[in-house]
Order: structure tokens, then C-alpha cells, then sequence
């Protein structure tokens, strides 16, 4: 029986033994199940996060910023400048282009700067000493890609212009590509008088015109020469009725004048012989003395007057000889209006003009003066009076259709581009 018990118990641990053997041996594939899905959940995860990754690894795209355009001056500009300023003045130029830039007419060039010639070129004008106006061009080099590239936003140069009374102006010059960009005309307006006076308050040279001739320039400017000053004559003895002789303004050597912006015009008749002045003719000053003297003596001879434009009416007295190379005519002034005119310093001015085959004008070319006499005081013409300029100057050599012109302007229509031709025969 004992034995049989112990047989009982051993075949009963046995079978515990091999229970739990195979109860364990069950759980051991849901582990490996449970850790095999484990690992295929984060298989399927990890091409997300790949692609997360080469996101991350990519460089971000760059915007490229163009620089800024430049503001400069384009199509035709007027500038107004202060007497204590010395302005940089912004202008397009085209490859294909050329800018013309006119100063006041009370101030005269001295010194003309440029910068580098082979992107702007300051044209060379015979007349530069009497001239308010220069006209640049682009260079050689200025439609190289090197500049080209740079196209509205940066200048390829500049160009200093500095004037008789001191005042300086650059001129900065951006290229463009179109012509329609381009600073086509530039009217640069000042007051001198202004301008004398603020430089003289910082105690800088002013009226630079009274430089040393011969003397070498020590830069490339392009220096340019005032024309000689014909000494100023004294008053003449006889006046008509109503001119004293504290009228008699002397005016020296006045510069040729453009038509261009002037009043009333009219033609010099220069179609009657030459007559020669009486003794020593051969000054301009004193031909210019004499032949106002003879004109206020007789005033009855200008008959002939022109159509009223602005108020001014002119007559021309016939052109007389005072050497080979100089005439000399009389311009009487008549103001219409009731009140009193201010004409434009430097006026009347003489000029050649050249017409085409249907009379339309195709070139004007300013005439030296060498000498001028009038009876104007203070550059005033009182209401309702008549006042007379005696004007010298070279006597040109003239084509079949070219005439010589005379212009006296006011200074309340002197900015205008057109005015009425008046025609005295």
C-alpha cells in the first residue's frame, strides 16, 4: 500500500510538472507575437519619419530681393536750387540718347568736370564761353554689360559743372534701357545774386570768371574762357525828350542770348546797304554811343513796328557797318502795357537763323556782341515808353536762306519755349 502511494504522489507530481511545462510553453509564442508586432508597428513607422528626416536635411529656397530703384530724373525736368545749396542732381541717359541741360541766363559756365569721358562725354561746343547749356552723351563704354547691368540702380558716373558765380552741380548719370526713361531736357533755376551772397557769407571765391589767362589747369576740367569786355563808353552829350542823360545805362560786352524763352522777336534789316558811322567807328563802344545818340534824336524814323506780344512791341533801325567784321543796330522798345516791364539781363540778343525750303527754322546760332548802349535804367521799361538798345556785334557771313534775328524777352515770359515771331519789314 505504501508503495502504491508513493507511485500515487509521483505520478502526480509528473503530471503538475508537465502541466505547467506546457501552459508556459503556450505563453512563450504570444510573447514572441505580441514583440514581433512590436517591431512591425515600428517598421511601418519608420518610413514617415524618413521622409520627416530628408525634409529636415533640405535646404530652405532663397528669394532673391532686387535692390531698389534709384530715383532719378527723366523726360524733360525743371530744378529749382537755393543759393546756399549745391545740389546732386539724379539723371537717366540711354545708350541711345542725349540730355541737354540749360542754366540761367545771368550766369555763365567757368569749369566743367567729367567724370570718366568713356561713359559721358560733355559735348565741345565752339561757343561754350557765351553758352548756358551743355549736352551730354554716352560714351564708348557706356553700353557695356558691365554697366548695363546696373540699369536704374546705380550711376556710371557724374559730371561737376561749376558756374561764374561759384555754384557747383553734379550731375549723377543712370543708365537706362529704354529711351522714354531718359532725361531728355533739364532746366536748372537759381538766383545768382542769392547764390553770390550765401557763398561770400561762408567766405568762399565768387564771380569766378576773373581768373588769370594762360594759366595751365591743374585737372581735366574743361575750363571755359569768358569773351573780352569792351571798355564802357561815356554817356552821350544829346537825348531825346524825356531820356536824361542819367538814362544812359553803359552795358558793356553782353552775351549772345538763345531765342529759345524769349518774349518778342524781329528780324534785323539787314536787306538796305550798310551805312558807315562817322569818325572813329571802328570802337564798338563808341559806334554803339553814336548810334544810340543819332536814334533818340531822331525817334520819328522807327516806323515800322512789330505785333504787341506780352506788351513789348519792337522796331529795328537798318543795320549800319562799324568795321569788316561788326555791324551795329538799334532796337527801339515799346511798351504797350500800363505797367512797367522788366526785360531779361542781357538783352536784346542777336542770332543767325537758318530756315529750310518752306521758311520753317532749322538752326539758330547766337551772334557775338562786342558792344551795347541803352537808355533803359534798372533794366525797367516804364508803362506806355519807348526805350533804345545800340547793339554791336560780329557781322556774320550769311547763306541765301539764313536771316539775323533780334530778341528782347521779359522776365515774366522768359521761361516760355515758343514765342511769336515779329517781323518788322
Amino acid at each position: 500500500m505504501l508503495q502504491n502511494s508513493r507511485r500515487i504522489a509521483i505520478i502526480a507530481t509528473l503530471i503538475t510538472f508537465i502541466f505547467t511545462l506546457s501552459v508556459s510553453v503556450q505563453a512563450t509564442p504570444q510573447s514572441r507575437d505580441r514583440g514581433v508586432g512590436t517591431s512591425r508597428k515600428q517598421t511601418r513607422q519608420t518610413p514617415n519619419q524618413e521622409q520627416k528626416q530628408e525634409t529636415a536635411d533640405k535646404p530652405s529656397s532663397v528669394k532673391l530681393v532686387e535692390p531698389p530703384r534709384a530715383d532719378f530724373l527723366s523726360g524733360e525736368a525743371n530744378v529749382a536750387v537755393s543759393g546756399n545749396q549745391n545740389p546732386v542732381i539724379r539723371l537717366g541717359l540711354s545708350p541711345n540718347g542725349a540730355t541737354i541741360i540749360e542754366f540761367p541766363y545771368s550766369d555763365r559756365l567757368f569749369n566743367i568736370i567729367p567724370g570718366n569721358s568713356n561713359l559721358v562725354t560733355v559735348e565741345e561746343s565752339p561757343t561754350k564761353a557765351t553758352d548756358h547749356f551743355i549736352i551730354a552723351r554716352p560714351g564708348d563704354g557706356f553700353a557695356s554689360p558691365a554697366t548695363m547691368a546696373n540699369a536704374r540702380r546705380a550711376p556710371a558716373t557724374s559730371v561737376i559743372v561749376q558756374m561764374q558765380s561759384g555754384l557747383v552741380m553734379t550731375f549723377l548719370f543712370y543708365p537706362v534701357q529704354q529711351l522714354s526713361d531718359q532725361a531728355h531736357r533739364v532746366v536748372i533755376t537759381y538766383d545768382r545774386n542769392e547764390v553770390i551772397a550765401a557763398r561770400r557769407a561762408a567766405g568762399l571765391a565768387v564771380n569766378l570768371d576773373s581768373s588769370t589767362e594762360g594759366e595751365k589747369p591743374r585737372t581735366t576740367s574743361m575750363r571755359v574762357t569768358s569773351p573780352e569786355t569792351a571798355p564802357s563808353p561815356a554817356a552821350a552829350p544829346n537825348v531825346a525828350a524825356g531820356d536824361t542823360p542819367n538814362n544812359r545805362t553803359p552795358a558793356g560786352t553782353q552775351s549772345p542770348q538763345s531765342s529759345r524763352g524769349v518774349a518778342d522777336l524781329a528780324d534785323v534789316d539787314s536787306s538796305q546797304p550798310l551805312e558807315k558811322q562817322s569818325g572813329k567807328g571802328s570802337n564798338p563802344a563808341r559806334a554803339a554811343s553814336l548810334a544810340l545818340t543819332d536814334a533818340t534824336k531822331s525817334p520819328e524814323s522807327f516806323k515800322k513796328w512789330s505785333d504787341t506780344t506780352h506788351g513789348l512791341s519792337l522796331s529795328v533801325s537798318p543795320v549800319k557797318e562799324v568795321s569788316r567784321r561788326s555791324q551795329v543796330v538799334v532796337v527801339a522798345v515799346r511798351n504797350t502795357k500800363n505797367a512797367p516791364a522788366r526785360i531779361v539781363p542781357e538783352q536784346p540778343s542777336i542770332y543767325l537763323e537758318t530756315l529750310d525750303g518752306k521758311g520753317r527754322p532749322l538752326q539758330i546760332e547766337p551772334i557775338r556782341k562786342l558792344a551795347m548802349e541803352t537808355t533803359v535804367t534798372g533794366e525797367v521799361i516804364p508803362a506806355g515808353s519807348i526805350r533804345y538798345y545800340a547793339v554791336v556785334y560780329e557781322a556774320p557771313i550769311m547763306g541765301a536762306r539764313q536771316r539775323l534775328r533780334v530778341a528782347v524777352g521779359q522776365t515774366v515770359a522768359a521761361d516760355e519755349p515758343s514765342t511769336a515771331s515779329l517781323i518788322s519789314r
